[in-house]
């Protein structure tokens, strides 16, 4: 571990500076969080498109576009924080990965937030609108047209902001995302406010409040819903959705201090939103498959399972060798 400090943008313009201890802290618990959330996206990623019937559900195609845009933030994102935490710079410091950390900090990290807040509208309708997808027009117009739009929207509009937005690139290697986007000190500060607004703020509690409307209304209507065939989906979906928004509770103490700033107090929690709550912010990338895992219970006693013949074959194996 390298045991210099280094800087870091809170992303409302301050800049703060991590301590070492702090930084190694960060990094082990990092560090154990991908490791163990990366086995567990590729495992998930393969059960939804191994198996046709679970592939073409549409309440699945919201969680399979989730499964790998969290996995590519998790594979490129918090891999740069990790040797940026560990190095206290980005290796290799070259101008093409800065550019790719920020499409992917921003872009896709925004996006996964777009996602996860349509998947808590949709859940409404996949359970009580149900007669909006059954027709082939209907399903383009109110599943497939929304899941492209929340999909690409902030990536493509990301990739134009970091790679073609007329703005001056100034690589610094010792601050979180090479000290970018770049394209924040050309624009307009009405679309700072919208991006932050409307990218960030507003999709959080979208997630949240549709997940507990979900949750209130699964109760209420539950004698109505149970005697339906699709009671179980109903309850699988809404246990999804409610494990995802507890876990995205964690973005709330930033957003917090970030509303508080925008009230006119502009230095309230300079010293932790920056070296504390932005990696908090993460938390969710890493949880999110074990939220999905906990809500197939079918799968997991398939990993156990499996894993116990793996066991016994082994020890019959070396039972052998003895004998």
């Amino acid at each position: 571990m390298a045991d210099n400090s280094s800087a870091i943008d809170n992303s409302n313009g301050v800049l703060t500076y991590d301590s070492p201890i702090s930084k190694a802290i960060k990094f082990w618990l990092l560090l154990v969080g991908v490791t163990s959330a990366m086995p567990c996206y590729l495992l998930l990623i393969y059960y939804f498109l191994a198996h046709k019937s679970i592939r073409q559900a549409l309440y699945n195609h919201i969680i399979i576009a989730s499964l790998f845009v969290d996995f590519i933030i998790l594979s490129v994102d918090l891999t740069c924080h990790l040797g940026f935490l560990r190095l206290g710079y980005l290796a290799p410091s070259t101008p093409a990965l800065c550019l790719v950390w920020q499409l992917v900090d921003y872009g896709f990290w925004y996006g996964d937030l777009f996602l996860k807040s349509w998947a808590a509208i949709e859940r409404h309708i996949l359970i009580f609108h149900s007669h909006l997808l059954n027709t082939s027009w209907k399903r383009l117009l109110f599943h497939y047209l929304p899941l492209v739009f929340v999909t690409f929207y902030t990536p493509i509009v990301y990739t134009y902001l970091i790679f073609f937005y007329p703005a001056e690139h100034i690589y610094d290697y010792t601050v979180l995302s090479c000290s970018g986007p770049y394209y924040y000190y050309g624009i307009p500060a009405w679309l700072i406010w919208y991006e932050s607004l409307f990218h960030y703020v507003i999709p959080i509690f979208i997630l949240i409040i549709f997940s507990n409307a979900l949750f209130i209304r699964i109760i209420i209507q539950k004698s109505r819903l149970n005697v339906t065939q699709g009671w179980r989906q109903y309850r699988k979906m809404t246990i999804q959705l409610v494990f995802v928004s507890v876990i995205y509770l964690f973005d709330l103490p930033y957003i917090i201090v970030t509303i508080v700033r925008w009230s006119g107090l502009a230095d309230f929690g300079t010293d932790v939103q920056g070296p504390y709550f932005y990696y908090v912010n993460y938390i969710p990338i890493v949880l999110f498959p074990f939220a999905i895992l906990g809500s197939h219970p079918k799968l997991v006693q398939q990993i156990i399972h499996r894993k116990r013949r793996r066991q016994i074959a082994v020890s019959q194996q070396n039972m052998t060798k003895k004998f």
